[in-house]
């Protein structure tokens, strides 16, 4: 969070900040630092195909062309109102020539408060952040759903819509929200409040504890996404208020966008190239079938186990039919990661697999 006033003034005039409102300014600066970075640092190359917009404070930065012509950019100048070099892919390296101080933030978090700085001035209306805002003005929800992976990954409008179509409930301690094995109707986002997640299982009379969640984190995804019953109970650890959204809209406005389809023939060219493959079923199911040098998480256990998962690697996820594949998807995309979900089941890619000498085992 950026607390220097020189700092907070001299972001305040860069473009396209300079057009946000006041509230949204703050939003914005207190998901950023200031990062320093001595010279020689090279601090974006040509090629670079980043969602940073890189904003410089003080100090020189040299910007190189592929011909071998360079500019010195120097931090405070009117030229460093803009975000350096920020066409995609990077057209340019940027090297410090002496010790910098720079901002660096998301573009697209940046693109989606433009959109509703846009809407917040349509007289014919619009989704407005403040509508949704307690007494002390605290959105911080509003930020973290912003900033998950998939959210950045549509379209402000997009979410916008969503936002529109969510519903306030207000909720007390000890109160159930979702109860395990019961239909799904809605998928919430805390506002305020924390809650825990837990499940029953035939091996213990006691309910497991899965997680515990807290202001921004989502719940209720998979029994939508699967269209299976709920798989765990929900419980308010304190006084809160959610934002709900119905199936119907969930659907529409969220699996569809988000839920990225690969084909057997796509994922196994996939994993060739490197990337996981995510059986999540059952372990005695994987136990039977599976694709050597996959591995398995099953989707009960997904919420606590994505630290099995390489960061920063695709993933494809798959199981008998697609359907808690599609839910694991969702689920890891909301907590940031690349994962694609395979049409069909697993009998689809081990006939692929077979068909290019990759060995699969299958139980009799």
């Amino acid at each position: 969070m950026i607390t220097e006033k020189a700092v907070l003034e001299r972001l305040r005039l860069c473009i396209p900040l300079n057009t946000f409102s006041q509230e949204n300014f703050q939003r914005l600066c207190g998901e950023v630092s200031v990062e320093e970075f001595p010279a020689r640092t090279q601090l974006f190359s040509i090629g670079d195909e980043d969602t940073l917009s890189i904003y410089l404070l003080s100090g020189e930065l040299e910007i190189l062309s592929n011909d071998g012509s360079r500019t010195t950019i120097q931090g405070g100048k009117e030229n460093t109102r803009y975000a350096l070099a920020n066409l995609k892919p990077r057209r340019y390296n940027g090297i410090a020539h002496t010790l910098i101080r720079v901002v660096r933030m998301d573009s697209r978090l940046v693109d989606k408060l433009m959109v509703w700085e846009s809407a917040s001035r349509d007289t014919g209306g619009g989704f407005v952040v403040d509508e949704l805002d307690t007494d002390n003005g605290d959105n911080t929800w509003v930020m973290k759903l912003l900033q998950k992976k998939m959210f950045l990954d549509l379209p402000g409008a997009h979410i916008q819509e969503v936002l529109n179509r969510m519903e306030e409930v207000v909720v007390g301690t000890g109160e159930t929200i979702i109860r395990q094995g019961d239909p799904g109707d809605y998928y919430y986002v805390i506002c305020e409040g924390r809650c825990r997640v837990t499940r029953m299982s035939a091996d213990s009379a006691q309910p497991l504890t899965l997680a515990e969640l807290t202001v921004g984190d989502g719940f209720g995804e998979e029994a939508l996404v699967s269209r299976n019953p709920r798989n765990a109970t929900v419980t308010m650890l304190t006084n809160g208020r959610l934002m709900r959204l119905s199936s119907n809209h969930f659907a529409e406005l969220l699996e569809q966008p988000v839920l990225r389809w690969v084909s057997p023939k796509e994922a196994a060219q996939a994993a060739k190239e490197g990337a996981m493959l995510l059986d999540v079923r059952t372990a005695q199911e994987y136990t039977n079938s599976k694709i050597r040098g996959s591995i398995n998480i099953p989707l009960q256990q997904l919420r606590e186990g994505t630290g099995k998962l390489r960061p920063n690697s695709r993933c494809i996820c798959y199981c008998d039919t697609g359907e808690r594949s599609s839910a694991a998807v969702f689920l890891l995309r909301e907590r940031g990661y690349d994962a694609s979900v395979m049409r069909g089941g697993l009998s689809h890619l081990m006939d692929l697999f077979r068909e290019r000498r990759i060995r699969s085992t299958e139980g009799t």
